[in-house]
């Protein structure tokens, strides 16, 4: 019996399988931010900052990026050095004060844009600031690092670096009515130039009980024995308040995610494997004289080759 001819419609699909399973999407992964030797006493990350110079892209800080902090173990000056890893904690306080920032900015905007039309700033995005003291080398501060790569000329490639830190990179800003502008941030109280954008969803308002008022007596008590007042108590007293702090949002939004070691006698540990980074926000603190022979490996995904689903949805 003849073998049936395979339909021109099966080859075609065969064919789309092939090429997306074999297409390669260009992204470099893999960054190395500038070794740190100023007395500033941490380094932040900016992960939106760094993919886009290294990738000549933009890639938007709305994004919550899943990324490893690895110590080169070849790196050829490496340290005794402990390096404590910092990230926006992943809760849905912090995304919901992200979000309200994020409309605030789009409210206050909405006129101008409809004024603009086809004129906004291209690659403009959406920016929280981190709102750490930059007091560089004063030992009070941080520092923000800037992702290099290599141009060997015949010595060793750890020292012919090019820096990639050009590029406009602002923050987002908001006008109030009197003309002045605003800018956000997470970390240090609102001014008269800021809003701390946790300290503004606080303001939202509290939660409140529920029930206000606990049920604690049973009707006609006397006459059955199923219902009793002590436990109609416990069932309607005994969490009407939530586990959590009802009236107050804690302002501190920063989680120690890990700690990485190199050298000296204790145990290494090279890698913080994947974390989650809000905003792609990293600090790196270190108790060594500088910071050096880092990597930052970023997963793979379907937002221009990382993995970094919305912040803002």
């Amino acid at each position: 019996m003849a073998k049936p001819s395979t339909t021109k419609k099966s080859t075609r699909k065969k064919t789309r399988i092939s090429k997306r399973v074999s297409k390669h999407y260009p992204v470099q992964r893999n960054i190395r931010p500038e070794e740190i030797t100023a007395g500033a006493i941490a380094h932040v990350v900016r992960s939106d900052k760094l993919l886009s110079n290294v990738n000549h892209r933009l890639y938007r800080q709305s994004r919550v990026y899943s990324v490893k902090v690895n110590i080169d173990p070849d790196y050829d000056d490496l340290s005794a050095q402990d390096v404590n890893v910092y990230v926006l904690s992943d809760t849905w306080m912090n995304q919901k004060a992200y979000q309200m920032a994020k409309k605030t900015f789009d409210d206050n905007s909405k006129e101008e844009l409809a004024q603009l039309k086809t004129s906004k700033a291209r690659w403009n995005d959406f920016r929280v600031d981190h709102g750490l003291p930059l007091e560089i080398g004063t030992g009070l501060g941080f520092s923000e690092t800037k992702a290099y790569q290599f141009e060997p000329d015949g010595g060793s490639p750890y020292t012919d670096k090019v820096f990639l830190d050009q590029g406009e990179y602002l923050m987002s800003e908001v006008t109030d009515v009197a003309g002045s502008l605003h800018a956000f941030r997470w970390t240090g109280a609102s001014t008269s130039s800021t809003f701390n954008i946790i300290e503004q969803y606080d303001l939202t308002g509290n939660t409140n009980a529920n029930p206000s008022t606990p049920q604690s007596q049973v009707a006609y008590d006397d006459l059955t024995d199923e219902l009793d007042d002590n436990q109609m108590t416990h069932l309607s007293d005994d969490g009407n308040l939530p586990p959590y702090a009802e009236n107050v949002l804690p302002n501190a939004c920063w989680v120690l995610a890990a700690t990485i070691k190199s050298g000296g006698p204790e145990t290494t540990r090279m890698s913080t494997g994947f974390i989650n980074a809000p905003c792609g926000l990293i600090i790196l603190e270190t108790n060594a004289a500088k910071l050096d022979g880092i990597i930052l490996e970023y997963k793979k995904g379907d937002y221009k080759g990382v993995h970094a689903p919305s912040y803002l949805e």
